[in-house]
C-alpha cells in the first residue's frame, strides 16, 4: 500500500542536495537524479524534483504491511527537516 505523498515547496539547488546527502547516509537510498524511484530493505520511494519551480514530490510506494504510513512520512519529514525543508 501506497502512503500519501508529501509535497515540498522552495527548495532550492542546496536544499535538494542537502536531502540526497541525508537519505544516502540515513537510508542507504542514492538519489541521483531529479525523478526515479528506488528501494532499499523493502522500502520504495518515487521523488520527483523541478529545480525551476523548487518544487519537491517523495512518495512511499511500497513498504512492510507492519510499518504504519504515519511511521514512514515521519522519518520523511524529519529527513527533510535536516535541511530547512518544510511542506508545502
Amino acid at each position: 500500500m501506497a502512503c500519501d505523498p508529501l509535497s515540498y515547496s522552495g527548495v532550492d539547488s542546496s536544499k535538494w542536495e542537502c536531502a540526497k546527502e541525508v537519505v544516502r547516509s540515513e537510508y542507504g537510498i542514492t538519489i541521483e537524479s531529479d525523478h526515479g524511484e528506488a528501494t532499499e530493505r523493502g522500502f520504495t520511494l518515487e521523488w520527483s524534483y523541478d529545480a525551476n519551480a523548487e518544487q519537491l514530490q517523495i512518495q512511499c510506494t511500497k513498504k512492510p504491511f507492519v510499518v504504519p504510513c504515519g511511521m514512514v512520512n515521519g522519518r520523511i519529514e524529519d529527513a527533510a527537516g535536516k535541511c530547512g525543508i518544510t511542506a508545502s
